[in-house]
């Protein structure tokens, strides 16, 4: 491929330029314009929709609620992404964007410690160790922009601009944005004025589209509450803020500005399953009739806002010669399996509600339209970005582009080489209680782990960092070190649930250690670990079946020790006991689960077997 270098501009010419707005005042540092493809590559508007799911985008279309995406999706190459495990979205959009493994970029949870106050705050840049995409695309002398991406905070210097995942979030309580929100810094006040905008325009009336029924008490009330992630109404008005200010400012950027590489992230598409998918249709028993009828809606409205959204990309991509593609880091369980309420919890649990496949779409000049939907991995799309900009292969990099893209071309080049990471801004940044809050109502941090680092540690790694990084290592079958990586996410946080039941399963199957191995099982139930008795319930069969039944019965004992008041515990222990024709206790835990679970047939049935076991028939 031959690339064209535009004529050099100027420097008093491209000044004025930036006075009139006609131009970035970036122009100033980087006099020479974006080079100009002569070849087969083009530009790229990248939307990024969290958790976009063609299992509900797909309902939407056949209903007429999407037209805009039905007519990319029939003129396009649509496809379906297989994300990693774990499905969490600052480790699969920072492997999406770089082509690598969470094990090599750094990125491995939500939050992370400041190295200078201790302070638990939302992950930064400074954790990831490799290029992006928009830093190999930079070292190619191509313009880009960057908008919300996960894991982007502070901004660090491209070749055009940055609008970093911390921007958005310094609003109501958290008034003053950190240093480093925007790149380059004179962009910032074009940037928070947008921000102001959308916090001006999205009130009572903006609400009514999705809540007719709102009043004014009801919207000042919800406003009130200290978490605005935690009630239904203020959550959707933080939700439409943020996609109101990312998608103004993105739009009018590369309106104006044409830059190769866009990437315009929206998380609402995945924050509005987390707080709204216990409210959608069909209504759960576990949701007010009431509730049901003020939120059922709310999903598809956004979603077709969301849809006239990418029906304006559309356009920009047209009229700019731009290949369009949009992508998800994984699924959302929107039918069977779906949250009942909001996921906060004493261990994190927000993951659960994920599905293992996302969506991808690639519209635009020199896209065939698919007879079928393509299937590929999430680490395949740093690679299609590459070649939908013409650019080489990267080395290290997962690969081949995602079908219905062109191939690579060109000689290896080493990225890695190339990349300085930017030094860190001087000042630290303040608590982002917002974004930590938002963050612990979703459930994507618990509500028991520490805000603060251990005294005395200089690391910025949190417990959840080692344990997802035990379960990438697990997953890749090394699970020395991954059973190293629970042993110090245990260390740092003895209460962490999730890092002490792994640590017990790797040990479990494994035959290891078995007494520990309970004990770690015991703790992690004690400590709140989601779906605990179940997990006790099957490793005690997992003994019983093995002959071990004393030893089943122990762990047992020691599970009802740590959830006294779940019957499921009671009725798996008194199942064993009445398989020993130990009839009393049999009946005594029976009789425990039908009083802690009045409404479950199973407990009353289990009193009659062992009243029969004791030769009362009459009773039984």
């Amino acid at each position: 491929m031959i690339w064209k270098r535009a004529p050099r501009v100027a420097p008093v010419f491209c000044a004025a330029l930036a006075l009139l707005s006609l131009i970035s005042p970036g122009c100033r540092r980087a006099p020479e314009s974006p080079f100009v493809s002569d070849g087969p590559g083009r530009p790229v508007i990248f939307l990024g929709l969290d958790g976009a799911d063609w299992q509900l985008l797909d309902g939407y279309i056949a209903a007429g609620r999407m037209p805009n995406l039905a007519r990319l999706v029939k003129e396009g190459q649509p496809g379906v992404l297989a994300t990693i495990q774990l499905p969490l979205s600052p480790l699969v959009w920072t492997t999406m964007m770089t082509g690598v493994s969470p094990l090599e970029h750094g990125i491995l949870d939500f939050t992370r410690f400041n190295p200078r106050t201790g302070e638990r705050e939302p992950i930064t840049r400074e954790e990831r160790r490799v290029p992006a995409v928009w830093n190999m695309a930079s070292a190619q002398g191509r313009g880009v922009a960057v908008f919300g991406l996960w894991a982007t905070w502070p901004a660090e210097p491209v070749r055009g601009l940055m609008v970093a995942d911390r921007f958005s979030s310094f609003t109501s309580r958290d008034a003053q944005p950190p240093p480093g929100i925007v790149h380059p810094q004179d962009r910032e006040a074009w940037a928070r004025a947008a921000l102001r905008r959308a916090e001006e325009e999205t009130g009572l009336k903006a609400l009514w589209e999705y809540l007719p029924w709102l009043d004014e008490e009801g919207y000042r009330r919800a406003l009130e509450r200290p978490d605005p992630y935690a009630d239904p109404v203020s959550a959707l008005r933080r939700i439409l803020v943020e996609t109101r200010v990312y998608d103004e400012l993105a739009r009018s950027w590369i309106a104006r500005q044409k830059p190769d590489l866009a990437i315009v992230y929206f998380q609402g598409t995945d924050t509005i399953g987390h707080v709204f998918a216990p409210f959608a249709p069909p209504r759960q028993p576990s949701v007010a009739p009431e509730d049901f009828v003020r939120y059922n809606l709310v999903p598809e409205i956004y979603f077709s806002s969301i849809d006239r959204m990418i029906g304006e990309y559309r356009k920009l991509a047209k009229k700019n010669g731009a290949v369009l593609m949009i992508a998800s880091d994984h699924g959302f369980l929107w039918n069977e399996g779906r949250p009942e309420r909001l996921s906060s919890a004493a261990a994190a649990t927000a993951g659960r509600w994920h599905r293992d496949e996302g969506i991808y779409l690639l519209w635009g000049s020199g896209i065939a339209p698919g007879a079928e939907r393509g299937r590929g991995r999430i680490d395949q799309v740093c690679a299609t970005l590459l070649a939908l900009l013409g650019l080489p292969p990267g080395q290290g990099l997962a690969g081949p582009p995602l079908p219905g893209s062109p191939e690579l071309r060109g000689e290896t080049v080493d990225y890695r080489r190339q990349y300085r990471p930017a030094p860190a801004v001087a000042d630290a940044a303040p608590p982002n209680s917002e974004e930590i809050e938002k963050l612990r109502a979703l459930g994507y941090v618990g509500s028991s782990e520490r805000s603060r680092a251990l005294q005395g540690s200089r690391s910025t790694r949190t417990a959840a960092s080692y344990n997802n990084e035990g379960l990438l290592l697990r997953e890749a079958g090394r699970t020395a070190e991954a059973a190293a990586a629970f042993e110090r996410a245990i260390a740092l946080d003895p209460g962490h649930a999730s890092a002490l039941f792994n640590l017990s399963e790797l040990l479990h199957r494994e035959g290891r250690e078995p007494d520990r191995s309970d004990e770690l099982l015991l703790r992690s139930l004690a400590a709140g670990l989601p779906e605990g008795a179940d997990h006790a319930a099957r490793r005690a069969a997992d003994f019983i079946r093995a002959g071990r039944a004393d030893r089943g019965l122990r762990l047992l004992e020691g599970a009802v020790a740590s959830l006294p008041a779940e019957p499921r515990l009671h009725l798996t222990r008194g199942r064993y006991r009445l398989e020993r024709q130990e009839c009393r206790a049999a009946l005594a835990d029976f009789e425990e689960a039908a009083r802690l679970g009045p409404s479950l047939p199973l407990a009353h049935a289990s009193v009659g077997l062992a009243r029969l076991c004791l030769g009362d028939p009459e009773r039984a």
